[in-house]
């Protein structure tokens, strides 16, 4: 019989790191495993978040950002609401998902920026830095900001590029948000893949069942986008079983955007139909106002029912929960604000304030997807069709 002792060494900056984001009650969970039985989320065979609790304890970090269970919990709070030591492992595994988004792109410091208050203005400067150049550029100067006519709907200022004709607003939006979704694209695109290789190899998945990339795609991804669009996990949650429906409701509204966006893309940027459209007479319009609506639903009743929950100490809404779910909401109201500010004459010359801040909170979502918590839509997703990948992989191995 060996008498070998194994020596585990604490990574001791993780565990202050995953401390400072929000999961400071890690030290008080000691190991009763309330949390992996009363999950109705954690699969057998790897129940979580128990293992995920002890290893954040010790500050094993590659462990961490190798385990894609952290993405499959929903902090939905039944661990919390049953953890004798109040552990709230729901909520550290929450600090997790930020350690992980921090850590798989590059730029850091930009993470950081959307994790705590004092960088909002430096975020608001970034935002600005980017748009009002671009605003100079494409309108001749500094307009008029008192004169909605001077900006954002001049009528005199056009560009021929090729066969197509753009406005100096639409021309401005594209040298905006065109780049900036390039960047976010490349970025996320690397992450996934990094994120992806990580777990074949924690998972040591043999060479023989590593499937390209399309086959994943055609086979895994149409099943987990289905779970994620019927938010089944969500709706298994007990403790804060509210959330399911607002934030099916939000989904639904950004997929209704996406697509009332691409759509204005192609009759704007390359039919030449220019907006602004008439938001009472639009079918275009129309599908926007319906995903604004449900946008403004979705996310008041986030942000009001987390409020409750965090009273009744059930769940815990760190500073990056906070800023999405407002940053959403001012998206929401200075979207409805500027088809308001042009149809009350009152308020019509405030229109190029409304457009300004419009642009720079719409910027700021941009950047959220892979330096905020805005990064779940892709990282989650991919945890899912890992999931039912690695799932499938068991099958054809024990077969």
């Amino acid at each position: 019989m060996s008498n070998a002792i194994l020596k585990v060494d604490a990574d001791l900056s993780a565990v202050k790191e995953i401390q400072g984001i929000g999961g400071d009650t890690v030290k008080r969970c000691y190991q009763c495993a309330t949390c992996s039985s009363v999950c109705p989320l954690a699969p057998d065979e790897a129940p979580f978040p128990r293992k995920q609790m002890i290893l954040a304890q010790w500050g094993f970090r590659e462990k961490l950002l190798s385990d894609p269970n952290v993405w499959l919990c929903h902090q939905c709070g039944d661990c919390t609401k049953y953890c004798p030591r109040n552990a709230r492992p729901g909520d550290v595994l929450a600090s997790l998902r930020l350690l992980v988004t921090k850590e798989l792109v590059p730029f850091k410091f930009m993470n950081t920026f959307y994790s705590n208050l004092w960088g909002l203005p430096i975020l608001i400067l970034i935002a600005l830095a980017f748009i009002l150049p671009v605003l100079f550029l494409t309108f001749g100067g500094v307009p008029d900001f008192s004169d909605p006519v001077s900006f954002p709907y001049n009528p005199e200022l056009h560009y021929k590029i090729g066969f197509i004709d753009l406005p100096a607003r639409v021309l401005m939006i594209d040298l905006i948000f065109l780049p900036l979704a390039t960047f976010v694209v490349v970025l996320m695109a690397n992450a996934v893949n990094k994120m992806w290789n990580t777990y074949l190899e924690y998972y040591k998945i043999p060479q023989a069942y590593r499937l390209g990339a399309v086959t994943i795609i055609k086979t895994y991804l149409g099943p987990a986008l289905k779970e994620i669009l019927a938010h089944s996990r969500f709706e298994k949650c007990d403790a804060n079983s509210w959330r399911a429906n607002p934030h099916k409701m939000l989904f639904y509204a950004f997929i209704i955007l996406f697509i009332t966006t691409g759509t204005v893309f192609i009759l704007a940027d390359i039919l030449g139909m220019h907006t602004p459209w008439n938001p009472f007479t639009h079918p275009v319009k129309w599908l926007g106002n319906i995903g604004g609506i449900l946008l403004l639903y979705g996310v008041i009743s986030l942000i009001s029912g987390r409020n409750r929950a965090v009273l009744e100490n059930s769940l815990k809404t760190a500073y990056p929960d906070a800023f999405l779910l407002w940053l959403i909401l001012f998206v929401g109201i200075t979207g409805f604000g500027i088809e308001v500010v042009r149809m009350v004459p009152v308020f019509y010359n405030f229109s190029a304030f409304v457009y300004l801040a419009h642009l720079v909170c719409v910027f700021l979502l941009f950047l959220a997807i892979p330096y905020g918590k805005f990064s779940h839509l892709v990282f989650r997703t991919t945890a899912v069709v890992f999931d039912l990948y690695y799932k499938d992989t068991l099958k054809k191995q024990s077969s």
